[in-house]
């Protein structure tokens, strides 16, 4: 990554670097990134993987409920129904490329639309041909 040449610029850190890393990146890239992170925060690659999940886990959290708040959920149900969810499977699924972002937002959304102990008859031909 090139960094501006002001003096004052030469270390972007924290969300600001994140970002810079991840624009315009693809899937594949997401895997490369933990080894950026290690040289921009100078720490080892255990420590690289969970600020890269934590970085997607703040995104993934703030989209999905950007999109329950614009579809009309109230917040105190959305923190009753995301305590529900494993936001940081889906967050550490897509830092190591498996998984893109909005994919895992979709997921996550279906949950606190559809809660675990309801018994609702879902119609869904890509969850009916995987396991009807």
């Amino acid at each position: 990554m090139a960094y501006p040449s002001n003096s004052s610029d030469k270390h972007h850190k924290g969300k600001a670097a994140l970002d810079m890393e991840h624009s315009g990146i693809t899937k594949d890239d997401e895997k490369r990134i933990n080894d950026k992170i290690t040289r921009i925060y100078e720490v080892d690659e255990n420590e690289a993987s969970e600020i890269h999940a934590n970085y997607h886990y703040s995104r993934i959290f703030s989209l999905l409920f950007n999109r329950a708040r614009n579809h009309g959920m109230t917040q105190p149900t959305f923190v009753d129904r995301i305590k529900n969810t494993n936001i940081f499977d889906q967050a550490y699924m897509v830092s190591r490329g498996e998984l893109i972002e909005m994919a895992a937002v979709d997921l996550l959304y279906r949950q606190l639309c559809i809660p675990a102990d309801t018994q609702y008859a879902v119609d869904d031909r890509y969850l009916d041909g995987m396991y009807g």
